[in-house]
């Protein structure tokens, strides 16, 4: 194989050096086109959120009683932050109270009597009927009263308030936002054509462009089962550790995830690529021609492309000179061609 590549340098040099015509090679810079294993790694723009978040808003009409959070500062899962007056609540959970009492009492007492047979068996199922409708007010008023106190459904940092003490609030109202920051999402679109190699649990490195020169370590956390049919790409949650509160919800962020290694991918030089239009192409040499192929190209990496289909491992092609050349158009090593004008240049002259 070497010689038939020495020999056919020889050639095209000779031919450049004897046929200054239409017909001269173009010199050219050729390769050979090579198989190696391709590290596939997939980066995404994302944005930093919490893994838990939250805004507190009141379940009923009232008026702030207490605020037992600081802003900024953690809460706890299960802690009271917020307090209405529930004086109301209360007056109404009496008398409540002392309804069903009372019609509990009637309902003993009718019961009694509709065993000794002195009542009719609708008159005790009208009792009944009654005692259940005031149980069911007791169990409604405690409801009420219970939602006059809010409680962190998990632990959190507190946002700033967004009312005050004694301040009036329907329901619905903003009180305060709760963010659990000691973990962080970051929600990335992966195309369907690498979703087969993500897997829950692999590792991530993630970079934030407010802390230059660092970077996190995280896991895919979740995949979401449905790829998008317009983007055709599926979202994919990675999910990195924050004990120490350095990276913050809402921060620009770049997700890095490396899929394994492609044995044999064909990966040719950046400069070897001749776009026309939306397609690619490269020159292909054959026979001392240069010949367009249209290619299909895969990923790409710092000064090299891989190219999916169009070439084949062994394969010799035009890496620089391309604006030169058109199909079919006969080229030379231009290595070559420098070594002859050398040899020409230093060949002593005779007189006739």
């Amino acid at each position: 194989m070497k010689k038939a590549l020495i020999l056919f340098i020889l050639a095209m040099g000779l031919a450049w050096a004897q046929s200054p015509g239409v017909n001269q090679p173009v010199p050219v810079r050729m390769a050979k086109v090579q198989s190696a294993d391709v590290s596939d790694t997939v980066t995404a723009a994302a944005t930093l959120v919490p893994h838990e978040q939250v805004i507190v808003r009141p379940e009923i009409d009232g008026r702030i009683a207490s605020l037992s959070f600081n802003e900024g500062i953690a809460v706890k899962k299960g802690s009271v932050i917020v307090r209405l007056d529930d004086a109301e609540q209360r007056a109404a959970l009496a008398a409540a109270e002392a309804d069903y009492k009372l019609a509990e009492s009637r309902f003993k007492r009718n019961e009694e009597l509709a065993g000794k047979g002195f009542m009719s068996q609708q008159s005790l199922d009208e009792a009944r009927a009654n005692l259940d409708i005031v149980r069911s007010k007791v169990r409604e008023v405690r409801v009420a009263l219970d939602r006059t106190v809010i409680r962190a459904p998990f632990t959190a940092m507190a946002g700033l308030r967004k009312i005050s003490p004694g301040a009036y609030v329907k329901k619905g109202d903003d009180i305060v936002e709760l963010a659990a920051t000691d973990k962080l999402n970051l929600d990335v679109r992966v195309p369907e054509v690498y979703l087969p190699r993500v897997k829950i649990g692999q590792p991530v490195s993630v970079t934030v462009d407010a802390l230059p020169g660092r970077a996190y370590n995280g896991n895919v956390y979740a995949i979401e089962p449905t790829v998008d049919q317009a983007s055709r790409g599926a979202l994919v949650r990675a999910r990195i550790p924050n004990p120490g509160g350095q990276l913050k919800p809402g921060m620009f962020a770049r997700v890095t995830a490396n899929l394994g290694n492609r044995p044999s991918a064909i990966v040719v030089p950046e400069q070897a690529i001749l776009p026309k239009g939306t397609r690619t192409y490269i020159y292909k040499v054959e026979e001392g021609k240069a010949n367009l192929v249209p290619v299909r190209l895969g990923r790409r990496s710092p000064g090299q492309v891989e190219v999916l289909s169009g070439i084949s491992s062994g394969d010799t092609i035009v890496v620089d000179g391309l604006l030169k050349l058109r199909p079919g158009v006969p080229v030379a090593p231009v290595e070559a061609v420098m070594q002859i004008m050398k040899q020409m240049q230093q060949k002593p002259t005779t007189n006739p």
